[in-house]
């Protein structure tokens, strides 16, 4: 069976206001590639109503492969063995503006006491936790740029000069 053309009324689901209605607006051979919605203008790629009732997935009736995107984590693998340290000196409240050296112990309001392991790069350094390693930031140094202020009595380029009479 041919598809319609482009620039000719066909039936789709638009995600953004849920219409039905579309028009062609990209095929690629015989299938249909990019539609317009008629009721919100927007632009999308076909997709019917169809492939939820045959079982397939919604991206499978596109002609795209299902692709699944790895989750980012912020936690690092627990470690085996906290590293080196001096139990005798007290552990030092966590700040990024502070520099932090290896084998220093460190308190972190969220993630607890910790151990400093290393510094995986400037302005970066990297604390074992109990729960995991974290590589938090360090030795930040607070600006000092001031905010400038506004001049006043400066004629502003949009606007004409005020003529006093």
């Amino acid at each position: 069976m041919a598809t319609p053309g482009v620039g000719q009324d066909i039936e789709g689901l638009c995600g953004r206001c849920g219409q039905t209605w579309h028009v062609v607006m990209a095929k690629v051979g015989d299938r249909i590639a990019k539609v317009v919605c008629k009721r919100c203008g927007g632009h999308h790629s076909y997709r019917t109503g169809a492939s939820d009732s045959d079982g397939g997935s919604p991206t499978a009736a596109r002609g795209h492969a299902a692709r699944s995107r790895p989750r980012r984590t912020s936690e690092v693998p627990t470690l085996s063995s906290p590293p080196p340290f001096d139990p005798s000196k007290p552990p030092r409240a966590y700040a990024a503006s502070e520099s932090f050296a290896p084998g220093e112990r460190v308190i972190h309001a969220r993630f607890g006491t910790g151990i400093v392991t290393g510094s995986p790069g400037p302005g970066k350094v990297a604390i074992a936790f109990p729960s995991a390693e974290r590589v938090l930031a360090c030795a930040k140094v607070a600006s000092t740029l001031t905010r400038p202020t506004a001049a006043a009595h400066v004629p502003v380029a949009d606007r004409p000069p005020k003529v006093c009479s």
